[in-house]
């Protein structure tokens, strides 16, 4: 949780401000806290398939949509 956490803020704080709430952004950050049940909350359940290793590929996307 604190390596995906920490690498979405850094991600957006690459971002230009006005896209920093784009529909994008946002997604990454609740596939952040539906990995934050699927660990701590396994009861409940995620609304879909994520993982560390997912949300990395969608912050690489951001940092690529981003541009120079």
């Amino acid at each position: 949780m604190h390596r995906v956490s920490a690498a979405y803020r850094q991600a957006v704080e690459q971002l230009p401000p006005a896209r920093r709430s784009d529909s994008d952004v946002r997604a990454v950050r609740w596939m952040i806290e539906e990995l934050r049940v699927s660990l701590f909350a396994q009861v409940l359940g995620a609304s879909g398939p994520v993982s560390e290793k997912r949300i990395q590929a969608a912050l690489a996307r951001l940092a690529n949509a981003a541009g120079p």
